[in-house]
């Protein structure tokens, strides 16, 4: 197989074992912002027709198909993206602030959770793999497998661990106009939450400093807390032992 043609398949491999775990994330993410908003009063999202788990409601063609597609074509590290953000009107909900602390909490928190069902799910695929082919768990976890379906099955469970995993990590910086920065807003006094909430127009620029211009920096600060997140979310090889 010539150069090309091997490139094209480690393209189309590296969009297998990414794209699940990251539209799986994105949707979901924003799907939470939209239904906790609704729990609390606000219909925007429902009455828009954003409040629906069909993928084509939240893809954005940048955030869900080029950057991704980019990201893998330049070999990054990690693949992340978004989707479309779903409308919410503070102004309906039932407590402003209770309203904007828990609807923008339910995105990165979804994100932890789908981390830890996948990590439960690899613990279980393990599981299967240990008892048909007496597999130890130090080769398995090493990727050791030995079948390329099954190590590309196994890094589909991994890629998806690592998405939810820095989806929520970055969603919760302190900068507008990410989650994070609505949750720290939602704490602070009177017109203060307001003025720091207005600082989202600059934000932007911000988040590009942060991935693009001082990615190793903001990488070696929140490795430990990944790592952290990631052995939870594989609770089980503490269990199962070798």
């Amino acid at each position: 197989m010539n150069y090309l043609g091997r490139e094209i398949i480690s393209f189309l491999t590296q969009l297998i074992v990414w794209g699940p775990g990251l539209l799986l994330g994105v949707i979901l993410h924003e799907y939470a912002h939209g239904y906790i908003a609704y729990k609390n009063g606000d219909f925007t999202a429902k009455s828009m027709g954003r409040l629906t788990l069909n993928p084509l409601a939240h893809i954005d063609l940048f955030g869900s198909i080029l950057l991704p597609l980019l990201l893998i074509l330049i070999n990054s590290s990690i693949v992340f993206g978004y989707a479309k953000p779903v409308p919410i009107n503070p102004g309906y909900f039932k407590n402003y602030r209770r309203g904007i602390r828990y609807t923008s909490l339910a995105g990165p928190v979804t994100n932890l959770i789908i981390a830890f069902i996948v990590g439960s799910l690899y613990g279980l695929f393990y599981y299967i793999l240990r008892i048909l082919f007496n597999f130890p768990i130090g080769a398995f976890l090493a990727g050791n497998i030995g079948s390329q379906l099954l190590t590309i099955i196994q890094n589909m469970f991994i890629s998806a661990i690592y998405i939810n995993i820095f989806l929520a990590i970055f969603n919760f910086i302190p900068i507008p106009p990410l989650d994070g920065s609505k949750i720290l807003a939602s704490f602070l006094p009177g017109e203060a939450m307001y003025k720091f909430l207005r600082m989202g127009r600059f934000g932007f620029i911000f988040i590009f400093v942060i991935l693009f211009l001082g990615g190793r920096i903001f990488w070696g600060i929140i490795s430990p807390i990944f790592s952290f997140i990631y052995n939870i979310c594989l609770w089980w090889q503490y269990i199962i032992g070798s």
